[in-house]
């Protein structure tokens, strides 16, 4: 595999992925965030408005209040802020070695400077499969 494939088919499909699943984690952490927020800010409010005519309000703080515990469970369940965290830093870290390596700066002065890169990202990238292993293995034995 020359340098430009390996850019394109791996390093850059990497990135882009990375990016990606980092997007989609944030999106669903703040959506998660911000209907909690509007829910909790909600209960106290209709709660004050719970007379014997308006009884359907206790049904709509209880359900308030379901709604606000599944949305902290699948939140934390589905660890949206840590993937977010952990999806960006490898996307900019991958960004990074593909700029130094571009350059010819850091590490990647040397004649065999592809060598090198290659090992680098497939080290970062195999690091992350051997996280996310051991994450779906505690996963699997908590059940």
């Amino acid at each position: 595999m020359n340098t430009e494939d390996y850019i394109k088919k791996r390093l850059d499909e990497q990135i882009a992925w990375h990016e990606k699943k980092s997007k989609t984690n944030k999106q669903w952490y703040k959506f998660t965030k911000l209907v909690v927020i509007i829910v909790s800010i909600s209960i106290p409010f209709l709660a004050g408005f719970i007379t014997e005519e308006r009884t359907w309000l206790k049904v709509a703080v209880a359900i308030g209040g379901l709604l606000i515990a599944f949305l902290e469970g699948i939140s934390a369940l589905n660890k949206y802020h840590d993937n977010w965290i952990n999806y960006r830093q490898t996307a900019e870290l991958l960004a990074r070695e593909k700029l130094l390596f571009l350059t010819k700066s850091g590490p990647y002065r040397e004649d065999h400077s592809l060598q090198t890169l290659v090992e680098r990202v497939e080290s970062f990238t195999q690091q992350e499969n051997q996280n996310w292993a051991k994450y779906n293995q505690k996963k699997k034995s908590s059940k």
